[in-house]
């Protein structure tokens, strides 16, 4: 199209307000936040606060005020909205994230509606006269800060309307040597603090499929390269509790394809992970259980603390015997469990979903050694039988196998998909199942290719009685 052709078929419909429209909001609180965007600073809100009726109060803010590289930076949650008598109106439920540490301020800041609130335009001076007023500061780190809020009525989403916010935020930055007076000041700064929503609804709103992750708590039995990065995708779409357990130590050779970086190493696995999850994802909460499975103090009281109230187990040990004793436990819990191994040369993998009246992970090796062509066979994963190229790195007590990450995630983010599907609907998932992977041709790499097999109770395995 030429430009006559696009203003000639557009700009009446621009000017008269007509033709079609695109079915989406147009929330006037984007184009205030982008004027304070990339200053690192933030203010928490909740999208389930409904606040028609009211034209100003005050709100309680936590506020932490810290200098950086990149200037001021102000992150701040409000806890409570008040109405102009002070009762209150609306309350902060979910979790406060790291950022707002132990030793943010509490304090009290005004709000005041104003549904005619426009774009911001014009001058610097006249856009942050719309939204910064009122005087009541809190001191914080070398600061006089006032922040204010403004409500106003917007299009969230396409013809669906609710309040929008919009803080302003005033900065009077001590001079380092105060007069006898008290502290000297500097010129006050006006801008604007972006405001962000991190209530229940939006948090995962983008993704509803993993809705079923909420109030799940799930255990994950081995925190390597397989498990670590299946506990942090669990805590990032939202699973409510993870009970993890390991005994191994994040070193710079396994860091290579573990989850986290070098900020880790020298820490046991589960307490690093424990720390990053709750900083990252504060909605998740983490029962971190050190203990190595086989030992002669025994496992019972160990795996009684992990797997209390426990909706579904992960195994990411990749051992034989971990996988068969908690096969055995989950059977008697009536828990499902979903066990995930690699071949030694990567070439392949699988991720195994058991449930508890169907086949268990020793009817799983029964079915591998079937002979092909007989009811009940199930192949072993590409290269399960090559331990021709494990190597002992120097320091290492074992051989281990030399497959990359990107490689193992293929298996760790079916397994994440695997629980996101069994916990929605638990109804479909009677009859365990075997998803085994193939990422080698022998030659070269190639795309995963996924066989499913349905993983019935082997007449020679105990569990049937």
């Amino acid at each position: 199209m030429s430009l006559a052709e696009i203003l000639d078929e557009n700009l009446a419909h621009v000017l008269d307000g007509t033709g079609a429209e695109d079915p989406q909001g147009e929330p006037i609180e984007y184009w205030w936040n982008s004027l304070g965007q990339g200053s690192g600073s933030f203010v928490l809100v909740d999208s389930r606060w409904k606040l028609s009726g009211y034209d100003e109060g005050t709100v309680d803010v936590l506020v932490n005020a810290s200098r950086t590289e990149i200037g001021r930076t102000i992150r701040a949650a409000i806890l409570n909205v008040n109405a102009g008598d002070g009762s209150l109106l609306e309350e902060r439920v979910a979790p406060l994230p790291a950022a707002i540490s132990s030793t943010a301020i509490r304090a009290s800041f005004p709000w005041r509606r104003d549904d005619q609130l426009s774009l911001p335009t014009g001058s610097d001076e006249q856009t942050m006269g719309k939204v910064a007023y009122g005087k009541t500061y809190v001191t914080c780190d070398g600061a006089d800060i006032r922040l204010s809020f403004t409500v106003s009525k917007t299009e969230l989403q396409h013809n669906e309307h609710g309040d929008a916010w919009v803080c302003g935020m005033a900065v009077q930055e001590h001079i380092s040597r105060p007069s006898r007076s008290g502290p000297r000041h500097r010129g006050t700064v006006a801008s604007i603090v972006p405001v962000f929503r991190d209530g229940e609804i939006d948090i995962g709103y983008r993704v509803p499929s993993v809705a079923s992750l909420r109030g799940k708590r799930i255990a994950v039995v081995g925190l390597g390269a397989l498990g670590s990065p299946a506990a942090v995708e669990l805590a990032r779409n939202g699973c409510t509790s993870l009970h993890l357990m390991d005994d191994d130590v994040v070193e710079p050779g396994n860091a290579i394809r573990w989850e986290l970086g070098a900020s880790s190493w020298g820490t046991k696995k589960q307490d690093a992970l424990k720390r990053f999850i709750e900083r990252e994802y504060p909605w998740t909460s983490v029962l971190a259980v050190p203990h190595r499975i086989g030992l002669p103090t025994g496992d019972r009281d160990r795996l009684n603390e992990l797997l209390d109230s426990v909706d579904l187990v992960v195994d990411a040990s990749a051992a034989p015997g971990v996988s068969y004793l908690l096969g055995d436990i989950c059977r008697e819990r009536g828990l499902s469990l979903i066990s995930v191994f690699a071949s030694p040369n990567l070439h392949g993998g699988a991720v195994v979903f058991h449930h508890p009246e169907s086949g268990c992970p020793v009817c799983m090796a029964h079915a591998n050694e079937t002979p092909e062509g007989k009811p009940g066979h199930i192949p072993y994963p590409n290269g399960m039988n090559d331990e021709s190229t494990l190597v002992q790195p120097p320091g290492c007590s074992e051989l281990t196998f030399t497959g990359a990450s990107f490689d193992l995630k293929e298996l760790s983010l079916e397994t994440v998909r695997m629980a996101v599907d069994v916990l929605s609907s638990p109804d479909e998932w009677t009859v365990s199942e075997v998803r085994t992977v193939n990422l080698h041709n022998v030659k070269r790499r190639m795309p995963p290719s996924w066989r499913i097999d349905p993983l019935e109770r082997h007449p020679d395995c105990g569990c049937r009685s």
